[in-house]
């Protein structure tokens, strides 16, 4: 029996849980849940209200994407994740950690704005996934799935504000580690996952897209999530909230 994983169709962490798995070729079966829903079943199944959730063959159940590839690199250990080199680990755990508390929650926020304003664009963020309902009625429920999206997360517009502000100086992190080695090796890395499935989805939406394409940050993401599902179009935020694309903030 395969191990099954816990998503919700678009998320990053749930990406970067999944490519673990497929560069690992570990077998799995993937459940995507709906909207308004998987944080109750998701709580009854592993204790927690968040994506991804794995359960493995054996019954071990693990929530989050770190503790997620923490496990998957115990059960398969090859290629491995985290480096062998004691000094460029702990660069990669500061880089992975940072991905999952700083740069997770910002794309998330950011989506769910440009969602709000664009709900006709939610249904192209399921594309590939096996929902439980029928497309018609996820398509005619987009609007509510964008309200609960911003609402869950709380996207309010003076924080959407802020976190596009502190972009260029998150993106600017981001390609000082891919120079120094911490990121973009010949291989991927635990923080490669964390960080570029967040910048993957970040390249969905048109308005940010400018932001990101020059930099080494947007090929770290095309590099390892070349078929992120999504488009949000252009001029959906404000222009007045978005950066100029030269913007920068060391």
């Amino acid at each position: 029996m395969a191990a099954v994983l816990y998503a919700f169709p678009a998320s990053h962490p749930c990406a970067a849980a999944e490519r673990a798995l497929q560069l690992k070729a570990l077998p799995y079966r993937r459940v995507d849940m709906l909207p308004g829903i998987y944080p109750a079943l998701q709580r009854a199944r592993f204790g927690a209200r968040t994506v991804p959730g794995m359960e493995f063959e054996d019954g071990t159940r693990v929530v989050g994407s770190r503790p997620i590839l923490r496990a998957l690199e115990e059960r398969a250990p090859e290629p491995a994740l985290l480096p062998a080199d004691g000094d460029l680990r702990a660069r990669v755990e500061r880089a992975e950690e940072w991905g999952d508390q700083v740069l997770q929650p910002l794309a998330r926020r950011l989506i769910w704005a440009a969602l709000r304003r664009s709900p006709a664009s939610v249904p192209s963020y399921a594309e590939g996934a096996r929902l439980p309902v029928p497309r018609a009625l996820a398509r005619a429920s987009a609007p509510l799935t964008a309200l609960w999206g911003q609402a869950r997360n709380r996207a309010r517009a003076a924080t959407v504000r802020a976190d596009l502000i502190s972009l260029p100086r998150h993106l600017d992190r981001v390609d000082r580690w891919i120079a120094g080695g911490t990121l973009g090796g010949v291989e991927p890395n635990a923080a490669d996952l964390q960080i570029g499935a967040s910048l993957a989805l970040l390249l969905t939406v048109g308005d940010l897209r400018p932001l990101l394409d020059a930099r080494p940050a947007a090929h770290l993401a095309r590099r390892w999530f070349p078929d992120y599902p999504g488009a949000v179009p252009g001029g959906t935020l404000p222009d007045a909230w978005v950066p100029a694309p030269n913007a920068t903030a060391h």
